[in-house]
């Protein structure tokens, strides 16, 4: 059986360029740091979702980011730490307490649950064209 490179390219280039399209709808990103501080101290792994102000469409890009252990943050939208689109965003907060190898127990959230609701966190934050390093989110338990 011979090969045909020429069909095999085609092929490629096909899928390369379906690949590309369903990116097209992608909006620009730029770079969002912060840190998560809870009672004046660092939460390592709190989730942050940045809920867009601007929309309440259901589908709608959510950027997220998980913090690391000195409570500092990058955020992702589309791909590992790219940012997030420019605009207006309430924020939301959760810090979860893993179970223990004794504990049977699902994960629990131990911020209060106003963080977890973007209309009652009280935490909002703009992002703009270019680099941003957000103030630190200082939360209290």
């Amino acid at each position: 059986m011979r090969f045909n490179l020429s069909i095999l390219t085609v092929a490629l280039l096909s899928i390369a360029g379906v690949s590309c399209s369903q990116h097209s709808d992608h909006k620009p990103v730029f770079p969002v740091t912060g840190q998560v501080l809870v009672n004046g101290k660092p939460a390592p792994h709190a989730f942050v979702v940045f809920h867009p102000v601007a929309t309440s469409e259901a589908d709608a890009v959510r950027p997220r980011a998980q913090a690391k252990e000195d409570g500092t943050f990058n955020v992702t939208t589309y791909g590992r730490d790219d940012g997030a689109p420019a605009g207006e965003y309430a924020l939301t907060v959760e810090l979860f307490r893993a179970p223990t190898a004794n504990d049977d127990r699902p994960p629990t959230n131990i911020l209060p649950g106003r963080y977890a609701n973007p209309k009652t966190s009280g935490l909002s934050v703009r992002v703009d064209e270019g680099p941003n390093e957000l103030p630190p989110l200082r939360l209290a338990r």
